[in-house]
């Protein structure tokens, strides 16, 4: 299910996080692509927030949406947090993941600490952002590994993203046509 309003983004990180400018740099590759198929579609402004959700609390979070990615409790920290997509650039060592709660138009994208494998890579950080901003804006996985969105079940891991050239990895022509009928030309924020 797609947004029905421009969704506002909210980062929490500690200051001066080095994916701070990788997370300005996805939204502006997915406005691209909103603009590139004709969509009235954007993602929101992104502002920066003092506070974080505990390591602990995102671990648990990201092995409930591995194994059950169905409906879930919206956890009390993503509900008060201004913004309707909620990045939290962590120094936890979890599966990044993304949850959304459609009924009180939310997403909680959680990254893990990039001090970790295989966040180390170059390239890898910047895919990985992305892809669950991908997941953000309703997008699910596919299996090929080429493709940005690739993912679970399928054997794509995050290092496939590595490269020594900063570059996004792109969507497939059926993600692509899912945008498109998400967000048509004519969408309007209700």
């Amino acid at each position: 299910m797609g947004w029905s309003q421009l969704p506002t983004i909210t980062v929490l990180s500690a200051p001066e996080d080095a994916r701070l400018p990788l997370v300005r740099d996805a939204v502006v590759y997915w406005n691209s692509i909103f603009a590139e198929l004709g969509s009235a579609f954007r993602l929101g402004p992104v502002a920066e927030a003092a506070g974080s959700i505990p390591a602990g609390e995102l671990a648990a979070l990201s092995q409930a949406t591995l194994q059950n990615p169905g409906p879930a409790p919206l956890p009390e920290a993503v509900r008060t947090a201004p913004g309707n997509v909620v990045i939290v650039l962590s120094d936890g060592d979890f599966v990044s993941f993304t949850r959304r709660w459609s009924h009180a138009a939310k997403a909680l994208v959680a990254i893990r600490s990039e001090r970790l494998y295989p966040m180390t890579l170059p390239n890898v950080a910047r895919n990985v952002i992305a892809h669950e901003l991908g997941h953000a804006i309703a997008l699910g996985h596919n299996s090929d590994p080429a493709m940005l969105m690739c993912g679970r079940p399928a054997p794509c891991r995050p290092d496939a993203f590595a490269s020594p050239n900063e570059h996004y990895f792109p969507l497939s022509a059926d993600q692509r046509t899912l945008l498109l009928r998400l967000y048509p030309a004519d969408w309007k924020p209700e």
